[in-house]
């Protein structure tokens, strides 16, 4: 059985209410953005959609050697690490990678912010990955749509639980797509990487705002705060310190791995 099949399989014991499917583009790929409140987000906001979408969430995630975890995240997710705490070389190796699926015609999911907080009052400010992975996809001469989705789950497990229930309620909102043609045009023209960042702050947060107003929650023109790790981890469970892992034998070696996840994944979604 698929992870789809699996996952649907999973959504039809649950109490989920999905509004919005047809704002779900049919004609490209979307980057789809959403608020993050809990690690059980990552679960339920693929099961808004009855098609394949690869879930970028944390390395921590995907890699760290948690067997229960691991098995729960291969069952239901075509997951795909994001390094947050190796520095530009490592998340531009991740970006890159990123659009990969995107060129196969397959959406990916990422959450902004970054972090979840027990705060179901508030949408804070997204971090630029989710547009800059859409930009290097347009780059190349693809299309893709930047689709922001507003989940809220209620819940009495704690925010790091990962592990949907029956007695969650959870709402999810697909909201409509934002079309990227003239964030792009603006990117592209900017003279300086100060404007450019700019473009992609605005289309960021264009995206999270609607994230908000759809959740009728205020929007916090600031960051959640990162706790950096200092250190990188590979497929293997394996941590390597930051500036250690600077050196190109580690950053070839990450490239392999994410090169060959993303193949795999790309492979069993396409059959």
């Amino acid at each position: 059985m698929s992870k789809l099949e699996e996952l649907k399989k999973l959504r039809d014991k649950l109490e989920l209410e999905i509004k919005g499917k047809d704002n779900f583009p049919k004609d490209h790929p979307c980057v789809i953005i959403s608020n993050h409140n809990r690690l059980m987000d990552i679960f339920y906001l693929p099961m808004a959609f009855d098609d394949d979408i690869v879930s970028i969430v944390s390395a921590r995630l995907t890699y760290k050697q948690d067997p229960h975890r691991l098995h729960f995240v291969n069952k239901y997710l075509n997951a795909f690490p994001i390094e947050a705490h190796g520095g530009k070389s490592y998340s531009h190796l991740c970006i890159n990678q990123i659009s990969s699926f995107l060129d196969e015609d397959i959406s990916i999911s990422i959450w902004p912010e970054g972090a979840y907080i027990d705060d179901t009052e508030h949408v804070y400010k997204g971090r630029t990955g989710a547009a800059r992975i859409l930009f290097n996809t347009m780059s190349k001469g693809n299309y893709a749509y930047f689709l922001p989705v507003s989940i809220n789950i209620k819940t009495d497990d704690d925010l790091d639980n990962y592990v949907p229930n029956d007695k969650d309620k959870v709402s999810i909102n697909i909201c409509e797509p934002i079309l990227p043609d003239e964030y792009y045009y603006s990117f592209i023209n900017s003279d300086n990487k100060q404007d450019m960042n700019q473009v992609l702050h605005n289309i960021t947060e264009e995206g999270m705002k609607q994230i908000a107003s759809s959740l009728n929650r205020e929007y916090v023109d600031e960051y959640i705060e990162l706790f950096p790790k200092g250190n990188i981890i590979f497929s293997n469970g394996e941590t390597v310190d930051k500036k250690e892992a600077q050196k190109q034998e580690y950053i070839n070696r990450y490239q392999h791995d994410l090169k060959r996840l993303s193949l795999s994944l790309i492979r069993d979604i396409k059959k």
